[in-house]
């Protein structure tokens, strides 16, 4: 059964927000651009500033990164786990397989960190984080779904 898989039509509205989003992001770590017009006063549960830390007030802040944040995820999550076209065993075993290799993958990289990266670097590292569990999954996932139709087309050709 996949009842906790998105319908197969979301796929598209997924790769619409998730490349586009992980363009920006990328950019925005070089750049840290800020556009004027997305400096706003948003609603915080909690602020913390140098002199004083508080719960529910509004907040002074630039929205780029929150933005692009919530396309990349909800792009990546409508481009991971929305049905194939044909969702059979084998897609399914596809998609658990990669899931736990991406899980693996995620948590030695972070691992790694934890031991050789310190200070405000690790504190990047955490941010990036939030992200490669659905990029390695979303990698492995439609690489193993294209090796398999590689493998079927050469059977039909022999």
């Amino acid at each position: 059964m996949t009842n906790y898989l998105f319908p197969n039509r979301l796929k598209k509205i997924g790769w619409l927000l998730f490349i586009p989003s992980l363009i920006g992001a990328v950019l925005y770590s070089i750049y840290e651009p800020e556009f004027e017009f997305l400096n706003l006063r948003p609603l915080a549960i909690f602020n913390d500033n140098i002199f004083v830390s508080s719960f529910f007030t509004r907040t002074e802040n630039n929205l780029l990164d929150e933005i692009l944040c919530i396309f990349l995820i909800v792009g990546g999550m409508f481009v991971a786990f929305s049905k194939e076209k044909i969702e059979d065993e084998m897609v399914a075993k596809f998609r658990m397989e990669s899931l736990v290799w991406a899980t693996y993958v995620n948590y030695i990289i972070l691992l790694v960190c934890v031991i050789f990266v310190y200070g405000m670097p690790f504190l990047t590292v955490m941010m990036y984080n939030m992200f490669t569990l659905l990029f390695f999954f979303i990698l492995r996932f439609y690489w193993m779904i294209y090796k398999s139709s590689k493998a079927l087309d050469n059977e039909k050709y022999n």
